[in-house]
């Protein structure tokens, strides 16, 4: 038996036939595998482009067993996979899909660039068709297979259209392969012409997210995009490849590598390192363990984060978190035991003085981060920020959160830079822009906090240096225009979208009124339906279709999605008002709704395009004080801070 680690491409640029045996099941991953290899790769692509790639990231096991014919002068020769066809074969696919998407962009050097991963070149004896092929699959998976490697996107598509639903190929869908194909395309189409997002969508919503290109987003950066996915997986992935002898028992090493047990998370390996150079030390390791580090043996630490990607336990996103912090670094989750080593341990030389002072350090922010995550509450600030991340799902603000948490500066300081933090986030998605650079930004904010120590001035001086798009904090005056005339409900989609109306509710509240949390059964209603009919005429102009063209229809369908035209209502009064007239909705809010956001609707008899205008105007205004500039005064500037 020979074991060695080697990058993809070194495994598939080899001519030779990797041979799935059909005592072997069909392609069988789904969704839940998919998705966690696509993160990988993303995020090593990101990597690439960032100049930032450390570490190499290990994608499990590749088994091959010799077969009689290998060394056959003039033939390719054959190797059977023993163990790893599935992850063999999904590089197959991901790489048939990038070279499509290439070509539908005119990167026509990157697909030609695939092919020698795909195919061997045919020697003077191969005589089977299918010796072309890198991997031969199952009987059973080999027609679908083949036909996905050798024909384009569209006639792939063409071919098999009775498996598509709509634009894709529905979850439960009996050929994997398809599946993960199509998946694989539009994920690698989305990357290469927007870059990746650190903002995740629910995928259960009927609500569709619009993509935002900002100045980054160049023909240019297409290609390099696409490039990066590309080094990502042949150069910054490797496998550890196992070749049998003769004699080995390929059934038995099967058998044993995929017995079932609980897989060590990073920060097993973490805490084994610690402890090891705790006993080195002549540290009495038991008293260490249970004073310092057995809260983190408690089963919360290891379920996954709900509001952060990659998908992971929450001590390995704790762990990120504090290592960013600490060094004002990108680190990679995929590696993070080599990126803690060498920051614990750099170039040889320990960091701490003992191992006490190390936990020391990871006992200090556990508690914030905790209260990030809503398992406590020892800082209602901190605890206030972390329910606004959570409703709009970013994480990539943490590490700085524990910089300021932890900083020497009074909490009414504190307090400012938390609303700061949120309001940057709510001005961009209202405003129309990405979010797709947050990690960067807030990436360069721990920088220089590092350096200098957070403040207000501080981060006034970091976005004053950072006007394009991708990144600058939006002035008071696009902030109107946006909540104005920009679609809010697909830019902030589900729950960030109630935030938004929440804060607006609170902040129409008179100075003395009774202050009560948001319920649990709110929903987002639009004033005018989304399908509105003749139940809601113009004013002063006969009615049109909605879907007509005409001028005033296509005025009125883009203030439709705007916050002038958004309200708050419990799930079951929503029901009942569905699509409506005016006053029908208004004697329903009268009755039924207790919200001030509501008690604008009152004094109006009817719902026109001006009518949405001005509502909107008049909760612009109060946005500018509820979420504020990074110039402003920012003392008591949110609702409920």
């Amino acid at each position: 038996m020979n074991t060695d680690d080697h990058a993809i491409e070194e495994v598939l640029a080899e001519g030779r036939r990797f041979m799935v045996p059909l005592y072997q099941r069909k392609y069988q991953w789904h969704d839940h595998q998919i998705l966690p290899f696509w993160e990988d790769v993303e995020a090593k692509a990101t990597e690439v482009l960032e100049d930032e790639s450390k570490f190499q990231h290990y994608m499990g096991a590749l088994i091959l067993a010799p077969i009689g014919e290998a060394a056959q002068i003039g033939k390719t020769p054959k190797v059977q996979i023993v163990d790893g066809q599935q992850r063999l074969t999904t590089f197959q696919l991901f790489l048939a899909a990038l070279r499509e998407v290439a070509l539908k962009h005119n990167c026509t050097d990157i697909a030609k660039s695939v092919h020698d991963y795909l195919f061997n070149t045919k020697k003077s004896k191969d005589s089977d068709r299918l010796s072309r092929f890198k991997v031969t699959p199952t009987p059973s998976d080999q027609k679908l297979f083949h036909n996905i490697l050798e024909q384009n996107y569209d006639w792939v598509r063409s071919t098999y259209r009775e498996h598509y639903w709509g634009n894709g190929v529905p979850k439960n869908t009996s050929l994997r392969a398809l599946r993960a194909y199509e998946e694989f395309f539009q994920l690698i189409d989305n990357f290469c012409q927007f870059g990746s997002t650190e903002i995740s969508v629910d995928e259960t919503s009927d609500v569709e997210t619009e993509n935002i290109k900002d100045e980054t987003d160049t023909s240019e950066a297409i290609e390099k995009r696409l490039e990066a996915l590309l080094t990502a997986l042949l150069n910054r992935m490797k496998l550890v490849v196992i070749t049998l002898d003769d004699d080995d028992d390929a059934q038995v090493i099967f058998e044993t590598l995929n017995s079932k047990g609980e897989p060590l998370l990073a920060m097993d390996l973490v805490r084994n390192n610690i402890f090891y150079r705790a006993e080195r030390e002549q540290i009495e390791v038991e008293d260490l363990y249970f004073e310092l580090w057995d809260p983190f043996d408690d089963p919360w630490w290891r379920e996954p984060a709900p509001f952060a990607r990659p998908r992971r336990p929450r001590i390995d996103h704790f762990l990120t978190h504090v290592l960013a912090a600490q060094t004002g670094e990108r680190i990679s989750m995929r590696e993070l035991y080599a990126e803690y080593r060498s920051f614990a341990i750099p170039k040889g030389t320990p960091r701490f003085n003992n191992v006490e002072t190390e936990l020391q350090l990871l006992r200090q922010y556990s508690p914030i981060y905790e209260t990030l995550e809503d398992r406590s509450n020892e800082c209602s600030d901190i605890h206030w920020l972390g329910r606004k991340l959570a409703a709009w799902q970013v994480t990539t603000a943490y590490p700085v959160i524990l910089q300021i948490s932890t900083g020497d500066i009074p909490d009414d300081y504190k307090r400012d830079l938390y609303g700061l933090i949120y309001s940057y986030i709510v001005r961009r998605a209202l405003s129309g822009l990405t979010a797709k650079n947050l990690n960067k930004v807030f990436q360069g904010m721990s920088q220089i906090f590092l350096k200098e120590g957070p403040c207000v001035e501080t981060m006034q001086r970091y976005f004053k240096e950072r006007t394009g798009d991708s990144m600058r904090f939006p002035s008071d005056g696009e902030f109107r225009e946006g909540i104005l005339s920009q679609p809010a409900y697909f830019l902030a989609p589900q729950n960030r979208i109630k935030d938004v109306l929440w804060e607006l509710e609170v902040g129409s509240r008179p100075k003395f009124a009774e202050a009560s949390p948001m319920p649990n059964n709110l929903w987002t209603e639009h004033v005018l339906p989304r399908t509105w009919t003749e139940k809601w005429p113009f004013e002063d102009t006969a009615f049109v279709d909605r879907d007509s063209g005409e001028f005033i229809a296509e005025r009125r369908n883009r203030l439709l999605h705007t916050i002038g035209n958004l309200t708050l209502l419990t799930d079951k009064l929503d029901i009942s008002v569905s699509n409506n007239s005016f006053l029908e909705k208004r004697s329903m809010f009268e009755k039924h709704s207790g919200l001030f956001l509501n008690k604008w609707f009152l004094q109006k008899s009817y719902w026109y395009e001006f009518q949405i205008q001005e509502r909107g105007e008049n909760l612009a205004s109060k946005a500018l004080r509820i979420w504020p500039y990074i110039g402003h005064d920012v003392s008591q500037s949110s609702s409920e801070l």
